[in-house]
C-alpha cells in the first residue's frame, strides 16, 4: 500500500500534471508501490501500474510535476516529481534540495502544507477536493481552480529554494491540445471502429488474411499520438467544411 505522504503527493501530482498526463489519477488508482529507498537527500518510490491497464491517452517521458510538501522536521519543503515513460507511471521522486534526510523513516513520517507553484514561482496549497477522479471528465484545456492565497511562512521557505530540478516540468513541455480529453477519446475510438470494419472488409474481399493484422495494430497505434489524432481532426473538419461548401 502506498503511505500517506506517497498517497497525497501523487494525487497532488495527477492534479498538477492533469495537462500533459489526463489519466494520471487512474494510474495511480490501478498501481501499487514497489522498491523504496530513503536516498539520504529525499525519497524515491518505483510504483507499478497494472499491465492490463489501457495505454495512457499522452506520452510524455521525463519527470514533471511542481509538488512540494512539508516533511517531518524538515525546515524547507521537498519537492516532487512524477516519473512517466511514454505516458506511464514508474515512479515518484522526492528531493530534499541537499537537506539531510537520513534520519527520516518517510513510511510514517508527519507531513503538513503540500502545494504547487505555478510558472511565476508562486506557490498554490493544494485543495485535495479540487481534483476530478475520472479522468474521462478532464479536459486538456481546462482552466484550473485558483486556491487561496499560500500563507507567508510557505513562500518564505519556497523564496530560499534552489533553482527548480531540471528534470521537472518546463514551460512548452504540455502537449498543445484545442480539444478536451473526452473529444480526443470519442475520435480516437471512432477512428479505431473505422480501422477494425476495413480490416474486416479486406479480409473477406482479399486473400491477405492474417497479414491484415500487422499494419491495422500499427494504424491503431499510430493514431493515439497527440499529434497524428490532430491530423486527423484537420482532415475531418477540411472535409466537413468541403461537403457544406459544396451543398450549399
Amino acid at each position: 500500500m502506498f503511505t500517506r505522504l506517497e498517497s497525497a503527493v501523487l494525487d497532488a501530482l495527477a492534479w498538477d500534471l492533469r495537462d500533459i498526463a489526463p489519466d494520471l489519477a487512474g494510474q495511480f488508482a490501478d498501481s501499487r508501490p514497489d522498491r523504496r529507498r530513503n536516498t539520504g537527500s529525499g525519497l524515491f518510490t518505483e510504483i507499478i501500474v497494472d499491465p492490463f491497464r489501457a495505454a495512457p491517452l499522452t506520452q510524455p517521458d521525463g519527470r514533471f510535476g511542481t509538488v512540494h510538501a512539508m516533511v517531518a522536521d524538515l525546515p524547507d519543503p521537498i519537492a516532487f516529481t512524477a516519473e512517466l515513460r511514454h505516458g506511464r507511471l514508474l515512479a515518484l521522486h522526492g528531493d530534499a534540495y541537499g537537506q539531510d534526510t537520513r534520519h527520516i523513516d518517510f513510511q510514517t513520517a508527519p507531513f503538513d502544507q503540500v502545494f504547487t507553484v505555478d510558472p511565476d514561482g508562486v506557490s498554490l496549497p493544494y485543495d485535495a477536493g479540487a481534483g476530478l477522479p475520472d479522468e474521462a471528465v478532464l479536459t486538456l484545456d481546462q482552466p484550473a481552480p485558483r486556491p487561496p492565497a499560500p500563507a507567508a511562512d510557505t513562500l518564505a521557505r519556497l523564496d530560499r529554494q534552489p533553482d527548480p530540478d531540471p528534470f521537472a516540468m518546463r514551460a512548452g513541455d504540455a502537449p498543445q491540445a484545442a480539444s478536451s480529453a473526452e473529444d480526443d477519446l470519442s475520435l480516437l475510438i471512432g477512428v479505431w471502429v473505422a480501422i477494425a470494419a476495413l480490416t474486416a472488409i479486406l479480409f473477406i474481399v482479399t486473400d491477405l488474411g492474417l497479414a491484415l493484422l500487422l499494419p491495422a495494430g500499427w494504424a491503431a497505434v499510430a493514431v493515439r499520438r497527440p499529434r497524428v489524432l490532430a491530423a486527423v481532426r484537420r482532415g475531418l473538419e477540411t472535409w466537413r467544411a468541403a461537403r457544406a461548401k459544396s451543398q450549399s
